[in-house]
């Protein structure tokens, strides 16, 4: 039942076989160009006793030939390819924030520039804690950790 149903809901393409079919189907699609053929004239004939202006006018004149189509759209091209550089340009200044700007090689954390390797050498040195002053005072230079601290504290372990 459901299979009846639904072979009646989907269609099935037409596809002619024989030199009978493929006549028929061409006699068949050869009709309905008459029948709009003949409503367009209708239109047109009704259209010209009522002094109504025309749906269906007429194409004389010469027709566009390949390369006065190429000039054409690549007239049509150049003009939206020079709105979209123009727009560009204008909104050159604003300059995007947010997102992943900035984020290179896939890190969560921007990698330094040498401009802030240059500036963390030679700023000033941080102050150490007083806790960080006992471990520098053990050995060679007070006022920073250094590879005698850590002897230093190494022989005091064992």
């Amino acid at each position: 039942m459901r299979k009846k149903i639904l072979e009646l809901l989907i269609p099935k393409p037409n596809v002619p076989i024989t030199k009978k079919e493929k006549a028929l189907s061409k006699l068949k699609i050869l009709q309905q160009k008459t029948n709009a053929s003949k409503a367009k004239l209708s239109q047109t004939q009704f259209e010209l006793k009522n002094n109504k202006p025309l749906t269906f006018k007429s194409n004389k004149g010469k027709s566009e030939s390949n390369k006065e189509a190429y000039k054409r759209i690549q007239g049509e091209n150049t003009k939206a390819f020079k709105g979209m550089i123009d727009e560009a340009f204008k909104n050159a200044d604003k300059k995007a924030d947010g997102g992943r700007i900035g984020r290179r090689f896939g890190s969560p954390n921007p990698r330094k520039t040498n401009v802030q390797k240059i500036k963390e050498t030679f700023r000033p040195k941080k102050k150490l804690s007083p806790k960080q002053m006992k471990i520098a005072k053990q050995a060679g230079d007070p006022n920073r950790i250094d590879a005698p601290d850590f002897k230093k504290l190494q022989q005091k372990r064992s």
